[in-house]
């Protein structure tokens, strides 16, 4: 079974998640977004106390504050970026969304190097990761399944009584209404839903309360 260490990093109060098998040492990061030397000493530091092994970097998306931290991860442990081939879009303005925020983004903006596709399973020690396509916030967003231990990471496609913006670039508010009603909705009811901010909830809990659906 997994388990996961999460981290709140950056000016955008962004969820950043450290999924791992305790047995075998095996770990993701999943969209460190940490910005400063402090924060990147936090995840380090959590990662090498634990003496985990990361095996990748995977990006639910290409926004700013869901990158920042992929650089310095990638230097610490020489490992890849993986996200969905439609982040690029996002990848290749991210230095002009930092420029907004007075971010520096460092290598942060260069592209994965890893594809990730729908249905893919992401081994992690004993258990394994299933990528969903949950695009409608931004181009590429996917989600990642665990489903034996009855997790879900959506990133910035549903929130605890939220979704995500569909007013940047490659929003789009039926094609998220369709990720979240047609796909995460149909994992089962108790799954625990873990977004890219905020707290979490549950499959049932959003079928139910989330006004934006």
């Amino acid at each position: 079974m997994l388990k996961f260490e999460s981290f709140i990093f950056n000016p955008f109060a962004e969820n950043t998640y450290v999924v791992y098998d305790d047995d075998t040492k095996d770990c993701v990061i999943i969209d460190p977004g940490c910005s400063t030397p402090g924060e990147e000493n936090e995840l380090f530091g959590f990662i090498d106390s634990q003496r985990l092994k990361p095996l990748m970097v995977i990006s639910t998306h290409g926004h700013i504050d869901h990158i920042l931290g992929n650089a310095a991860v990638k230097r610490r442990y020489g490992i890849k970026v993986a996200a969905h081939p439609d982040v690029r879009n996002d990848y290749e303005s991210v230095r002009q969304q930092a420029m907004l925020f007075g971010l520096n983004t460092g290598a942060a903006c260069e592209l994965p190097d890893v594809d990730l596709q729908d249905g893919e399973n992401i081994k992690v020690g004993n258990s394994t990761l299933e990528v969903i396509c949950t695009p409608g916030h931004a181009r590429g967003s996917i989600s990642l399944y665990a489903e034996m231990e009855g997790w879900v990471f959506t990133g910035d496609a549903l929130f605890c009584r939220s979704i995500g913006r569909t007013d940047l670039a490659g929003g789009d508010y039926a094609q998220l209404r369709e990720s979240i009603k047609g796909r995460l909705f149909r994992l089962p009811d108790d799954t625990e839903v873990f977004s890219g901010h905020g707290e979490s909830t549950t499959v049932f809990d959003e079928q139910r309360y989330n006004m934006y659906l």
